[in-house]
């Protein structure tokens, strides 16, 4: 029997609509593969004696697959799954799949039940995920651009923007800022008072967000050498920094942004 793969958009309610159609075929578990789908369509090798399918987004078949896990097997579960999306795992659809496979079968106790590998491999989506997001927490930095906009530039290799929005928004409230994820082109904008909003980076002009408040190059100067002066040169231990701050998370840090080792 041929193998179908379903291929979808790298969203929540394009994987949802994925494993709904796949569910839903009764082609067989074993048969079928979940897929998330690269904009130039280069990160996967197409296969003999499979049939692709594309699937095309539906917020009313997602709609069920978020009802069943909910009722079926627990909001735990629901949250766990909806984390996993946000990783950057080519993978990932497939893995959820097999992890509702099990839950539905299981039910609510499914979630720690990690010697089953369905499970592991959702666990570990998460914890990556996770991770990553409370990094951002302390390593993201902001500079305040004209009309006294603060902007922020990051780079994660997961899409954790709409996680660490919620953090800064109620701790910068009554701030205007914009958090713009490079990799993705999209980004959290937040009005002083208001809640945040996610968008996508061909919605607003960048350049324009280029040019520094009349008082941002004179604080720049002063964070350098505050950072520089509390450095002790006799403990200096780069590998120790390496390890709690990786080179990766440095290219939009002032305090590493002319450091040779900076990727």
């Amino acid at each position: 029997m041929n193998k179908k793969i379903f291929l979808c958009y790298d969203s929540i309610e394009g994987i949802f609509t994925a494993i709904y159609d796949a569910w839903s075929s009764r082609y067989g578990h074993d048969n079928i593969r979940i897929q998330v789908q690269n904009p130039d369509e280069s990160n996967y090798n197409m296969e003999l004696f499979t049939e692709y399918i594309y699937i095309k987004d539906s917020a009313e078949k997602a709609e069920k697959v978020a009802k069943a896990i909910k009722e079926k097997i627990s909001l735990e579960a629901f949250d766990m799954v909806c984390h996993s999306v946000f990783s950057d795992d080519l993978q990932k659809g497939d893995k959820i799949y097999r992890f509702l496979i099990l839950g539905f079968t299981m039910g609510s106790k499914v979630v720690s039940c990690l010697s089953k590998d369905a499970v592991l491999n959702i666990f570990n989506l998460n914890r990556n995920v996770f991770n990553e997001s409370h990094h951002f927490l302390g390593f993201l930095r902001f500079k305040e651009i004209e009309n006294h906009i603060l902007l922020s530039k990051i780079n994660p290799k997961n899409d954790i923007l709409r996680l660490i929005a919620p953090h800064f928004s109620d701790r910068l409230n009554t701030e205007n800022f914009v958090i713009y994820d490079e990799r993705r082109k999209t980004a959290v904008i937040h009005r002083s008072g208001f809640s945040w909003v996610y968008v996508s980076g061909n919605d607003f002009d960048l350049d324009k967000f280029e040019e520094l408040s009349e008082r941002e190059e004179e604080f720049q100067l002063l964070w350098k050498t505050f950072f520089d002066s509390i450095a002790i040169e006799e403990r200096k231990n780069d590998k120790l920094q390496k390890n709690n701050l990786p080179l990766r998370f440095r290219s939009n840090m002032l305090e590493f942004k002319d450091a040779p080792d900076v990727k």
